[in-house]
């Protein structure tokens, strides 16, 4: 079976939540301890918080398969392009092109909305800054962002020209 994206409205926020933060404390506790990842996950995906962004107008969608989310992204326009705040998959279905078809649903929307490219933050230690880098995007600038309770997100900013996307 095909996957399916499906937007989140307020009837899905809830779930979304649950599956964000499980997916995000997973992949983040290696790179910056379970302590930091539960931290961020509690600060920017909690049920809360992805509710005040949708009514920003920022858009998440949940990846899913067999009726089950097995991903999520999330992105909204931010002047002259697009932000790619987020963009995970489960464990269990990495490296099988699903964070491609997360990504190309991004492209898309810029796209859509006449905006020349897509940027983004990946932490410095994060394996996926490679995958992105295959993907075309391109490290423009680092940042060091704190946080709040004594965290900071130590990241590259890197841009892609949807354009000249693979």
């Amino acid at each position: 079976m095909e996957p399916i994206l499906v937007q989140v409205y307020d009837d899905l926020v809830d779930i979304t939540s649950l599956i964000a933060q499980d997916i995000f404390i997973d992949y983040y506790t290696p790179i910056n301890g379970k302590d930091h990842a539960t931290y961020m996950a509690n600060k920017f995906l909690s049920k809360e918080a992805i509710k005040e962004e949708i009514d920003q107008g920022t858009t998440f969608k949940l990846l899913m398969l067999n009726g089950q989310p097995i991903g999520f992204t999330e992105y909204k326009i931010d002047d002259d392009r697009v932000f790619l705040s987020k963009l995970y998959v489960n464990k269990d279905y990495r490296k099988r092109g699903y964070g491609k078809i997360l990504l190309n649903d991004c492209i898309e929307y810029a796209r859509s909305n006449n905006k020349k490219s897509i940027y983004l933050t990946v932490n410095k230690h994060n394996k996926t800054k490679d995958l992105y880098l295959h993907w075309d995007f391109k490290i423009i600038d680092s940042v060091v962002t704190d946080i709040g309770n004594n965290y900071v997100m130590d990241d590259y900013i890197m841009e892609n020209r949807v354009g000249e996307t693979k």
